[in-house]
C-alpha cells in the first residue's frame, strides 16, 4: 500500500467522522429547539429544557474514527530519508 492510499484513507476517515458528528449535533440542536419553542407556547420561561446537546465523546464512533484517520493520514507522508 502506498502513502497516498494511507493518506485518503485517513482524509476518509475523518470526513466520516465529521458527518457524523454534524449530523449528530444538527438532530440534538433542532429537537432542543422543539423544545424550547413548547415551553415557550407553555409560557414556562424560566424552565430549562431537559435535551442535552451532544459533545464530541458522546458518541464512540466520532473518536475512535478521528483517531484513525490521523494515524493513517499522518503516516501517509514520506518519511525523511537520509
Amino acid at each position: 500500500m502506498g502513502n497516498d492510499l494511507y493518506r485518503k484513507l485517513g482524509a476518509a476517515f475523518l470526513i466520516t467522522a465529521a458527518l457524523i458528528y454534524t449530523i449528530e449535533r444538527v438532530g440534538t440542536l433542532i429537537a432542543r429547539n422543539y423544545e424550547i419553542s413548547a415551553l415557550y407556547q407553555a409560557q414556562m420561561y424560566d424552565v430549562q429544557p431537559k435535551t442535552p446537546i451532544t459533545g464530541f465523546f458522546d458518541n464512540l464512533f466520532v473518536p475512535i474514527l478521528t483517531l484513525i484517520g490521523v494515524i493513517l493520514f499522518v503516516y501517509g507522508f514520506p518519511k525523511k530519508t537520509k
